[in-house]
């Protein structure tokens, strides 16, 4: 009788254990599904540089679909102007000063885990995503060096100083 009681009490303290576990876990589940959400994003810290520390993101994730050549969506992101002008959603892309207002931050942000940009590509991290609002916050200013800003088109041809060098000729 004194193994049935001991084995009757485990038994019912290994049930209200289990019972604890099961409700514990049922109600962990029970979180609402991810949204996206803007984090307030506050414009005091060091100071974001485009050229150094923006720039590359865009070049590594961005900058392949979204150029000249390739205008993913019509928006293209290898010249500073037309970065921040936008696509074809007629939305403007950046918003200086206000990171919760430029479209960009909207299509890099995850939803679920997810994001709409890079497309077919894991998103950008949470750490690049803060700083490019970030930057966009202290007002998406491009610090690039002239020297380094030089364009030639159709239009403005490089100018040169000496001849060109030619290695080769081919007969």
């Amino acid at each position: 009788m004194m193994k049935i009681q001991a084995r009757g009490r485990c038994g019912l303290g290994a049930v209200a254990v289990l019972l604890s576990m099961t409700m514990t876990a049922m109600a962990g589940d029970a979180k609402p599904a991810a949204k996206k959400t803007k984090a307030v994003v506050k414009a005091d810290g060091p100071k974001v540089s485009y050229d150094r520390q923006i720039r590359p993101i865009f070049q590594a994730h961005c900058q392949g679909c979204h150029q000249p050549a390739k205008a993913g969506g019509a928006y293209v992101m290898t010249a500073f102007d037309r970065m921040l002008r936008g696509g074809e959603s007629g939305e403007k892309a950046i918003h200086p000063g206000h990171a919760d207002q430029s479209f960009l931050i909207d299509k890099i942000t995850p939803d679920g885990g997810k994001a709409e940009m890079p497309q077919d590509q894991p998103p950008l991290s949470v750490a690049e995503i803060e700083l490019i609002a970030r930057w966009i916050q202290q007002g998406a200013a491009d610090d690039t060096p002239v020297n380094a800003r030089a364009k030639y088109d159709l239009e403005h041809p490089p100018e040169y100083t000496r001849l060109p060098v030619i290695p080769a000729v081919a007969f």
